[in-house]
C-alpha cells in the first residue's frame, strides 16, 4: 500500500505468500471493517476516509479490462461478496451515486453467480438481500429472499434442505452446522429488517438445530470433528440461548436437556449416550457415540459413511481423523477418504465416491443401542455393518459382513487420538491401546461355522506412517500430528468380522467368548468389562441385542 495521503493505493495484484486464502481476503475488503468500526468508535473521520479511499481504489483498478493474472481475478471473483458487504458496511457512513453504483453492480454479479443450497449460496442470498434493500433495488431483494426461503426448506434439485424438519442442516460436517446456525440466524434478521416475512417452519426449523448441534459434542465439552471440521468446544458457540447447547456446554448446569438420549437423523447420523448425567453418572462420564449413512457426500462432508466415534471413560476413544484447510489438496483429499475414518474398507476394490448408505435397523434400549447399515461403497462389493453401543459397561460391539465378487483383503480401521500409544496383543490377533489411565483393548472375536471361511490377518497399528498415508489427524488447519490406527485386517469373499472394544482402567483385563451357534443360526457373545456383564446375542440377519 503506498501513495496518498492515506495510504489508499493498493497492489493489488500483490501475492507475497503465495497463498490463495490471503488474496482472497485482500480483494473483500473486509479487513476495511477496522477502520470502520474505528469511525464508529471514536468518530475519527480520517480511518473512515481511508476506507472510503481503499474501496474507491479497488473499484477504479478494477472497472476496466486492463490484464489480471489468473489468480487476481479469481480472488476478485471469489470475494465479491465479501466486498458487496463491505460496501453495503460502508454505505452505513456515506452516500454517494459512485458507491450505490458499486453496490448495484456487485448485488448483481453475485446473483447471477448464485453457488446454490449450501452455505455460499446462503452468504450470497443474504449479503445480496441486505445489500439491495439498503440501496433501493427490489428486483434483486426479491430474488435473494427467494432464494433463502428455497435453500432453507425446499432447495431445488436433489439437494437436501438447508435445515431440515429434524433440524439437521446438509452440510455434514460439524463446523458448518455452527457457522450454518449462526448464518440462518442472522438471515432471519436481514428478512425482517427487509421487511420480508419469516416463516414460522423456518423458525422452528432454526430452533431443533440446537439439539442436532448438541449430539456432536462430547461429554468432556469438545465439538467432533464430523465432516470438514477443525477442533472445537462447545462453549465456543456464539448466542447459544437457553437451550440444548446452553445445556451441552454447561455440563448440565444450565439450559434444557435435549429430548431425547438417542435419535435418527435422517441427513445421515445416529447420535446417542448414556444419558446427559442426569442419571446416576457425572455429565463429564456418560458414554457417547456417533455414526454416519445416509445420502452420498456433499459440500463439506467427507467419505465417512459407517463411520463410528465413541467417547468413554472420560475421554474420547475414537475418532474422525479431521480437517487440515483447503491449501493443500493431497492432506485434504486423503482426510476425505474412508481410510481416514472408522470403517470398513476393502482394499482392491475401487471406492464409488458419492455412494448412499442406508440404515436398515435400529434399536434404542437402555444399555445397548442397535443399529445396521449397508451400502456398495466399494465396486463389486456389499458392506454391512452391526453396531452395539452398550453402556454400564461401555463399549461397542461391531459386526462387518463384506461379500464381493472374488476374494479381497478387508480391514477394519480404528483411528485414536493422538496420545494414546498402541499395539498388537494376544500373538497379533489383537489390539490395546493407553492413554493415562485408559486401556482400551481390541477383540477380535470368532465367529461359529462362519460359512465365509474369513481368513484373519494379523493385527497392525500404524502411526505417522507416510506423509500421504495412514496414521494422522488433523485437529485444526495447517496442522497434522501422528496418531495410532489399529488395522484389523481379514480376507476373503464373504468375509464377516465381530469385534468388541472395551474401554477400562489400565488395571483391568476385559474378557469375552462366543458361544457356538444356535439352531436358529444366532449365538451370543459374553463379556466382563470393569466387572461388569455384557451379554448379547447376534441374530442371522446381523441384529444385535442386549440381553444383559
Amino acid at each position: 500500500m503506498a501513495g496518498g495521503p492515506h495510504g489508499t493505493d493498493v497492489d493489488w495484484a500483490a501475492d507475497p505468500y503465495r497463498n490463495t486464502s490471503w488474496r482472497l481476503w485482500l480483494h473483500s475488503l473486509a479487513w476495511l471493517g477496522g477502520p470502520i468500526k474505528e469511525y464508529e468508535r471514536s468518530g475519527d473521520r480520517a480511518a473512515l476516509e481511508q476506507a472510503i479511499g481503499i474501496a474507491r481504489d479497488w473499484l477504479a483498478d478494477h472497472g476496466s479490462e486492463r490484464h489480471m493474472d489468473t489468480g487476481e481475478r479469481r480472488a476478485a471473483e471469489e470475494a465479491a461478496k465479501f466486498r458487496l458487504a463491505t460496501l453495503s458496511c460502508l454505505r452505513g457512513h456515506v452516500t454517494g451515486r459512485w458507491l450505490d453504483t458499486a453496490i448495484s453492480e456487485h448485488a448483481e454479479w453475485v446473483a447471477r453467480h448464485w453457488s446454490g443450497p449450501w452455505n455460499h449460496g446462503t452468504d450470497e442470498s443474504l449479503i445480496v438481500l441486505s445489500a439491495a434493500c439498503r440501496v433501493g433495488r427490489d428486483d434483486l431483494a426479491a430474488t435473494a429472499y427467494r432464494r433463502l426461503l428455497s435453500t432453507a426448506l425446499h432447495p431445488p434439485g436433489a439437494a437436501r434442505p438447508g435445515i431440515d424438519a429434524e433440524g439437521a442442516d446438509n452440510e455434514q460436517s460439524t463446523h458448518y452446522s455452527i457457522y450454518n446456525r449462526s448464518r440462518w440466524r442472522l438471515a432471519i434478521t436481514v428478512m425482517r429488517d427487509c421487511h420480508r416475512p419469516v416463516p414460522g417452519e423456518l423458525r422452528r426449523r432454526l430452533k431443533r438445530m440446537d439439539e442436532f448441534i448438541a449430539f456432536q459434542s462430547t461429554p468432556a465439552g469438545g465439538m467432533l470433528q464430523i465432516g470438514e471440521s477443525k477442533a472445537a468446544t462447545v462453549s465456543d458457540i456464539a448466542r447459544m440461548g437457553n437451550g440444548p447447547l446452553r445445556y451441552a456446554a454447561t455440563k448440565g448446569r444450565e439450559g434444557t436437556k435435549p429430548s431425547t438420549r438417542a435419535r435418527v437423523y435422517q441427513a445421515g447420523y445416529v447420535v446417542g449416550r448414556s444419558g446427559w448425567g442426569d442419571g446416576d453418572r457425572p455429565y463429564e462420564r456418560e458414554m457417547a457415540y456417533t455414526a454416519r449413512f445416509g445420502p452420498g457426500r456433499f459440500a463439506h462432508g467427507q467419505e465417512d459413511h459407517m463411520a463410528l466415534t465413541f467417547f468413554a471413560q472420560g475421554r474420547d476413544i475414537l475418532v474422525p481423523s479431521g480437517h487440515i484447510g483447503y491449501s493443500n489438496p493431497g492432506w485434504r483429499k486423503w482426510l476425505k477418504s474412508p481410510n481416514a475414518h472408522n470403517t470398513v474398507v476393502v482394499r482392491n476394490a475401487p471406492f464409488r465416491d458419492g455412494t448412499d448408505t442406508e440404515l436398515t435397523g435400529h434399536r434404542f434400549a437402555k444399555g445397548g443401542d442397535f443399529f445396521r447399515f449397508t451400502d456398495t461403497a466399494f465396486g463389486g462389493t456389499r458392506r454391512t455393518r452391526s453396531v452395539l453401543a452398550a453402556s454400564d459397561p461401555d463399549a461397542l460391539l461391531v459386526l462387518d459382513h463384506v461379500r464381493s465378487d472374488t476374494s479381497r483383503r478387508v480391514e477394519q480401521l480404528w483411528h485414536l487420538p493422538p496420545d494414546f500409544a498402541a499395539t498388537t496383543a494376544n500373538g497379533g490377533s489383537d489390539a490395546v491401546a493407553t492413554a493415562g489411565s485408559t486401556r482400551v483393548h481390541f477383540l477380535r472375536l470368532h465367529i461359529p461355522q462362519d460359512p465365509g471361511r474369513t481368513e484373519r490377518g494379523q493385527a497392525f497399528v500404524v502411526k505417522g506412517d507416510d506423509p500421504r498415508g495412514q496414521g494422522w489427524v488433523a485437529p485444526t488447519l495447517r496442522t497434522m500430528i501422528p496418531a495410532p490406527v489399529v488395522v484389523l485386517p481379514a480376507r476373503g469373499g464373504d468375509v464377516r468380522m465381530l469385534t468388541l472394544i472395551a474401554p477400562v482402567d489400565w488395571r483391568q483385563q476385559p474378557a469375552a467368548k462366543v458361544t457356538q451357534r444356535r439352531p436358529d443360526g444366532s449365538y451370543r457373545v459374553e463379556a466382563t468389562i470393569s466387572g461388569r456383564r455384557l451379554v448379547a446375542v447376534v441374530s442371522r440377519d446381523g441384529t444385535l441385542r442386549r440381553l444383559s
